[in-house]
């Protein structure tokens, strides 16, 4: 498999951020476990666990991106999920970090909607049809 730098150009930022949503969402679960926490647990786990679920749209991306193969079902899914996820009011529960995602997401959205109009990840002239 030949890695083009275009594809890692935008697949190297998208596990970027689901590593930063990832160690982000662990360490907001690791706080319902200390001793400190003003807020119920809950508030911890779904705030934890909302980031997490954002991490999948990002790995999915990356990982579509990454692929040779035309995914045009998978970009279409990955698209109305990121569009639907970026409509949640993050930035009410966590700050500027909610505020980052919301814009994240929605770019994630429109990237994913163009990468399946225009034919989504097809390999580039691998003489295979």
């Amino acid at each position: 498999m030949k890695w083009h730098p275009a594809k890692l150009v935008v697949a190297i930022p998208l596990g970027v951020i689901a590593a930063f949503l990832a160690c982000f969402g662990g360490f907001i679960i690791s706080d319902s476990f200390a001793d400190y926490s003003a807020d119920t647990d809950v508030t911890y786990l779904i705030i934890g666990g909302v980031s997490l679920a954002i991490v999948a749209l990002f790995a999915t991306a990356a990982l579509l991106t990454l692929s040779g193969a035309p995914h045009r079902p998978g970009w279409l899914a990955l698209a109305v999920l990121a569009l639907l996820a970026s409509a949640l009011p993050y930035g009410s529960m966590v700050g500027s970090v909610g505020y980052a995602a919301n814009a994240a997401l929605a770019l994630l959205a429109a990237g994913s909607a163009l990468a399946c109009l225009t034919g989504g990840g097809r390999g580039s002239g691998s003489g295979r049809t």
